[in-house]
């Protein structure tokens, strides 16, 4: 714990390049925080202080607001102070002010603002951040001069010392040992069947030919591209050339593929050209890392026979870039790594209560205004900087963006050439903020010019609702209005002009994922045109407005020839305090991503649950493929903890079909019981295993800003998930005893990890342009 200190006032205020420029210089204003207080266990909290600093030589007239960005204090945090008060506005934004007008600060002084908010601090990027200071006369400047305590884990592990968490723990207490490389599998996802026949035969300066059969020509267009761009050549004539076969052969099952390298000739066979195409992809895995560079002469050519198919059908990332963007650039670079590791399906979320991402036709208020985050009192010409992502919101790479159609169908299209399906998630009728502000910005510009029935047509809100509610991410007004017809308009009108993207890029859409999670409670209690629909449609109650929802727009989708996706909730019912599978739909073919897998929440076993229920199920568990996820309870590490911590280990040992498996302790740090965790699960029947059609790994990105960041939270967590994805369930988790478990378990990790520290992780400084991975400190090879 730290103590309080006695401060002389410094205040720092930098600038925000916007309508006005302050009288301040950069590094006139200050601000500093510290943490006093850190109470882990029941009834935890912790209590901290920012100490703004004024070293200009003017004053910082009355009247002036602090605002700063955080999620990880409580809505209800109060400041201890009778002058100032701490208000929640929206998410994660903040704001200081005075209770009657904040009092001057005088240069050379400055004024302390202690807190105390209930959860304990984990994270040094869990302190406020984004500190903008708005003058009285209006004039913008964001603080750059802040200095933050830093906390070591040694200091957090004291802290929580009574509980039962080990803040100082490794992924796997057990030592790496060097094993031989010919006990290495090949590449990952490890193949199903792999012998190595030889030794690896060193080609240098030979000519490649690739042949392939007609149905085959994309694969084998791909392999000669992607071969030139690594292996340049002198050509020796008097060097035996390698000579690349793709054939079609019958047999085999969808997405299957065998390849044999004998001395200088490299035969793939397939039945289908997405098993052709895996089969190129696997040659590529076995390509040294200086053919990544560009610049090879030579090739490595191991000797081995692999056979080779997946275990799931749908092997799914999500990807989050409405809370903070990335761009075309970095999408396109996630597909080529999606394609080599062999996933093929990219959930792409496009909207939510921080952001609009995709251009629609017909709408531009959506990314007009939906798609720019930026710093103004009342968010009247764009949304507030969610996520510190900064106060211009022309200068904001992480919280201004959005792709154009263009854009989009570039993206479809080059996904489609990699044999992976682009599924776009419009999330709704929660996680709607921006669109529906989006839509109010219209409405308010139809009706200046007299036209009502263009501003009434796509609304989402009802202007007049006065119910009470705060989502999970802490939005109020973030759920669009279920009981007027412009709001179906509106979902119809965008799902047109996403179909129509995808029409025009010659790529067929097939699902569209609602989201559907998270509706807060008391929406629409205090709508008076929820009020008068329920009363002209007795049959309908206030609590089965979300069913009636779901249902329009499951129509509006079928309609077009669509299908349906969502979260967990879009096939879940409440009865009571008991969550369960909703019977009224499990007949509709609604693909649900079960996500809510918290080892001791209860709520475990979700995903069978629904499986038996008839809903095709991707297990999605936030404890093991959440890659937000902080890697581990060190300080250091960014990301999120309210599931655990995820790091690499903990996305391998998942087992999706004995999903009881996946934990070795609960949220809190108890132990977990894999009997009695088994004894307690609801068990697949046979129709509950055919509907677990695959799995999935979630990016959502709150705390990732940039394309480096976003990496780096990727992989190599993200390594574990692609074996299961490919694989399925671990060989150990077949054996009998937990004691056999544990011992094979161990084993099969050290393959593991000496094929990630020698093939993968060297070949990823190169891949693709390069990807800034994190270095496992952890893994270190023991003779």
């Amino acid at each position: 714990m730290t103590t309080k200190k006695n401060h002389k006032m410094k205040r720092v205020i930098s600038l925000l390049i916007m309508a006005f420029w302050p009288v301040f210089s950069f590094s006139q204003i200050k601000a500093q925080w510290e943490l006093l207080e850190n109470k882990f266990g029941e009834n935890g909290f912790h209590k901290a202080q920012i100490i703004l600093s004024n070293s200009s030589n003017s004053v910082i007239e009355s009247g002036w607001k602090l605002y700063f960005n955080t999620i990880f204090i409580s809505v209800n945090t109060r400041l201890n102070s009778e002058e100032m008060v701490l208000e929640h506005l929206q998410g994660d934004f903040f704001r200081i002010k005075g209770k009657e007008k904040s009092s001057p600060i005088l240069p050379g002084e400055s004024i302390v603002l202690t807190y105390r908010s209930s959860g304990p601090f984990l994270k040094n990027s869990y302190a406020p951040e984004g500190l903008i200071l708005e003058l009285q006369d209006g004039q913008v400047i964001e603080i750059s001069d802040y200095q933050r305590q830093k906390l070591t884990v040694e200091e957090l592990g004291e802290m929580a010392k009574e509980t039962q968490l080990n803040f100082l723990a490794e992924e796997n207490e057990n030592p790496i040992l060097n094993i031989p490389d010919s006990q290495i599998p090949p590449f990952l996802p490890i193949p199903k069947k792999w012998k190595y026949t030889g030794e690896v035969v060193r080609v240098k300066n030979a000519g490649l030919g690739v042949v392939g059969s007609p149905e085959f020509v994309e694969a084998s267009t791909f392999l000669l591209n992607s071969i030139k761009k690594g292996y340049k050549p002198k050509v020796n004539r008097e060097e035996t050339p390698v000579t690349i076969r793709i054939q079609k052969r019958d047999g085999f099952s969808k997405e299957e593929y065998q390849m044999k390298l004998s001395g200088r000739v490299v035969e793939i066979l397939a039945s289908d050209p997405v098993g052709a195409f895996y089969g190129v992809q696997s040659f590529l895995a076995m390509m040294t890392p200086d053919f990544w560079q560009g610049e090879s002469q030579e090739l490595n050519l191991p000797q081995v026979e692999i056979s080779d198919k997946p275990t799931f059908a749908y092997r799914g990332f999500f990807l989050d870039v409405a809370r903070n963007f990335q761009s075309k650039k970095e999408i396109l670079k996630i597909l080529d790594l999606m394609a080599f590791y062999k996933l093929n399906v990219f959930h792409f979320n496009l909207a939510n209560d921080e952001g609009w991402r995709i251009e629609i036709p017909g709408l531009p208020e959506l990314t007009e205004f939906g798609s720019r985050r930026g710093f103004s009192p009342d968010e009247a010409e764009f949304l507030w900087p969610y996520y510190a992502s900064g106060a211009n919101p022309d200068q904001s790479s992480t919280g201004s963006g959005f792709y154009t159609m263009e854009d989009f169908k570039e993206i479809i299209s080059y996904a489609k050439s990699l044999n992976i399906e682009v599924i776009p998630e419009i999330g709704v009728p929660a996680h709607s903020r921006a669109a529906i502000l989006a839509m109010e910005k219209r409405y308010q510009k139809f009706m200046a010019s007299g036209n009502s029935k263009d501003a009434l047509e796509y609304r989402l809100a009802d202007p007049e609702d006065t119910s009470i509610y705060l989502s999970a991410q802490n939005f109020r007004g973030n759920t669009i209005c279920v009981c007027q017809e412009s709001t179906y308009a509106f979902y119809e009108k965008v799902v047109s002009e996403i179909q129509k993207m995808y029409q025009s890029a010659g790529v067929e859409l097939k699902t569209i994922h609602s989201g559907g999670d998270e509706v807060p409670r008391g929406v629409w209690t205090g709508s008076p045109i929820c009020q008068e629909f329920l009363a002209k449609n007795p049959q309908i109650k206030q609590g089965e407005l979300v069913d009636y929802f779901r249902e329009r727009i499951d129509g509006i989708l079928a309609k077009k020839g669509l299908e349906m996706a969502g979260w967990e909730e879009i096939g879940q019912s409440h009865q009571g305090n008991q969550v369960l599978p909703n019977p009224k739909f499990s007949d509709r073919n609604w693909r649900l991503h079960a996500w809510n897998a918290v080892a001791g929440w209860g709520g475990e076993d979700m995903a069978y649950r629904l499986a038996n229920a008839g809903y095709p199920v991707v297990i999605s568990p936030s404890s093991n493929f959440y890659f937000d996820l902080a890697y581990s309870w060190d300080p250091e590490e960014r990301g999120h903890t309210w599931s655990g911590v995820a790091d690499t280990y903990q996305t391998w040992k998942a087992v999706p079909m004995k999903l009881y498996l996946s934990h070795d302790q609960t949220l809190d740090g108890a132990a977990w019981d894999w009997e009695k965790a088994k004894a307690n699960f609801t068990e697949l029947t046979e129709k509950g295993k055919k509907n677990i059609i695959g799995v999935s790994g979630q990016l959502w990105t709150e705390t990732v800003k940039g394309p480096e960041m976003m990496e780096y939270y990727l992989f190599p967590k993200m390594f574990g998930y692609v074996e299961r994805a490919w694989n399925g369930d671990p060989e150990w988790s077949n054996l009998n005893s937990i004691s056999e478990m544990e011992q094979a378990r161990n084993q099969e990790w050290n393959v593991f990890v000496n094929l990630l520290l020698k093939r993968e992780l060297p070949r990823l400084d190169f891949q693709f342009g390069g990807v800034k991975y994190r270095q496992p400190k952890e893994w270190k090879l023991a003779d």
